[in-house]
């Protein structure tokens, strides 16, 4: 994303965040919905580096499945084994 600065009369500025508030969302993502809306461009989101997507993008085909939900247990078999080999 790249960085913007505009200029607005502070009544609008007021009004806006006001907008945006009820809206429940950012004073930023308010401007680039309207600029969207205005532009005519549907939002964009990446799914290939979404954050909340990785679970579903990221796939192993070794190791446990359930790594998710016993990882200190599994990581504490690997770190003893560690400790016993030297």
């Amino acid at each position: 994303m790249v960085t913007t600065l505009i200029r607005i009369p502070e009544n609008e500025y007021s009004l806006y965040k006001e907008l945006a508030r009820e809206r429940g969302v950012s004073l930023a993502e308010y401007f680039r919905t309207a600029a969207r809306k205005d532009a005519k461009i549907g939002k964009k989101t990446s799914a290939r580096f979404s954050f909340w997507n990785l679970g579903s993008i990221v796939k192993s085909k070794r190791g446990p499945r359930d790594g998710s939900v016993n990882h200190d247990k599994y990581y504490y078999e690997y770190e003893d084994r560690k400790r016993r080999a030297r």
